[in-house]
């Protein structure tokens, strides 16, 4: 269980640490008030005091992919559509390391996410 998001960095998959680090450098670069809290041992940027009412953005890695967490489902809904390979659960975006392409699709999704909660 990682305390820290770099303890959470370094216990990820290789292939998951490059993601990690360039959609965290794409939170801060928009919004560089937001700073990662860890939540259930998962660095999130949240928008505010509840992540459930006020919302978040949160990157989490796995053995074989890289997901985009938020609750704008129906935003979730929407990026899985339009990015090939994509899938996941009602709340996230997930693709396959290999899947290279998939990059500016997630950041507009996360971008959007952001912009719906007053951020951008």
């Amino acid at each position: 269980m990682a305390d820290t998001p770099e303890e959470y960095l370094t216990a990820s998959p290789e292939a998951g640490r490059p993601w990690l680090e360039e959609f965290w450098a794409h939170v801060r670069e928009r919004n560089p008030e937001l700073e990662l809290a860890m939540f259930r041992s998962t660095p999130m940027f949240r928008f505010g005091p509840s992540y459930t009412k006020d919302g978040y953005v949160m990157f989490t890695t796995a053995a074989k992919h890289f997901s985009a967490h938020a609750l704008e489902f129906d935003l979730v809904a929407q990026a899985k559509e339009k990015i090939p390979g994509a899938f996941g659960g009602k709340g996230c975006v997930s693709v396959r390391y290999d899947n290279e392409a998939a990059r500016p699709a997630l950041k507009e999704f996360v971008d959007e996410a952001m912009r719906r909660r007053g951020f951008l």
